[in-house]
């Protein structure tokens, strides 16, 4: 399926971003990415992941944890999908997390009419997985494959 206009959104406090590149390159292919956000307490251990997620073209959104064991990051990620969600600018969403506490975003965003891709490990609950409308292994070597990507590409192109 293509998409015109993708939304990105990666919750880095609980992502493995050793991919990124090509994770952005495979989402490429479903579509144009125009918002792109990733969202962690960049004072603790993400330096290294805002640098690449920086350079990578992301917006990168900070938020101190108010509480110990509490995270501020899902909560700001849930509202900024809901205010983009009602911008009507959008048809696709990427989710970026293996956190259960997605999953009502995501059967949020689907019930409004967006298609959702969920990206996670392959331990992400049963639940956020069947909330989206496509969930991918970020784990699995074959979305990264380049002939996979390259097959994608033909086909979309076929599309236009």
């Amino acid at each position: 399926m293509k998409f015109h206009r993708i939304v990105v959104l990666i919750d880095a406090d609980n992502t493995n971003l050793a991919n990124l590149e090509k994770l952005i390159q495979y989402i490429s292919t479903r579509g144009r990415i125009v918002v792109k956000r990733a969202y962690g307490n960049w004072s603790e251990n993400l330096k290294d992941k805002k640098s690449a997620l920086q350079q990578s073209g992301f917006k990168t959104e900070h938020y101190f944890n108010c509480v110990p064991e509490k995270n501020a990051t899902d909560i700001a990620l849930a509202i900024d999908a809901v205010d983009l969600l009602h911008k009507n600018s959008y048809d696709s969403f990427v989710i970026v997390s293996s956190d259960s506490d997605f999953t009502p975003l995501s059967i949020y965003l689907k019930e409004s009419g967006v298609y959702v891709i969920g990206f996670g490990k392959s331990n992400a609950s049963e639940a956020f997985r069947n909330g989206c409308d496509e969930f991918k292994d970020i784990e699995k070597q074959e979305i990264y494959d380049e002939e996979e990507v390259k097959d994608n590409i033909d086909i979309i192109t076929k599309l236009k």
